[in-house]
């Protein structure tokens, strides 16, 4: 394998990698927003307030996403086996 490949390789697990944690981090991100106004609003600080609703939103998004997220994922290993193939076969 050349290093055009090699780094074409990285790329695209890179960018499959990112895009399978984008939507738990934006859940995760935009509940704790949510939680912060709520918290802000009505000054009530306790840290479960905080954990357990964040907790919860990217437990959703992770069943939500787990489908399409395993056909991606089959996709990318198909594509990597026939790479691997392709240079060593």
């Amino acid at each position: 394998m050349s290093t055009a490949e090699i780094l074409s390789s990285v790329r695209e697990m890179l960018s499959v990698t990112l895009l399978f944690v984008s939507p738990l981090l934006l859940a995760a991100i935009l509940s704790s927003f949510v939680v912060g106004l709520f918290q802000a609003s009505t000054r009530i600080n306790d840290l479960t307030l905080s954990f357990v609703p964040r907790f919860a939103a990217v437990l959703l998004v992770l069943y939500l996403e787990a489908s399409w997220a395993t056909v991606q994922a089959i996709g990318y290993f198909e594509r990597s086996i026939m790479t691997i193939r392709a240079a060593f076969g």
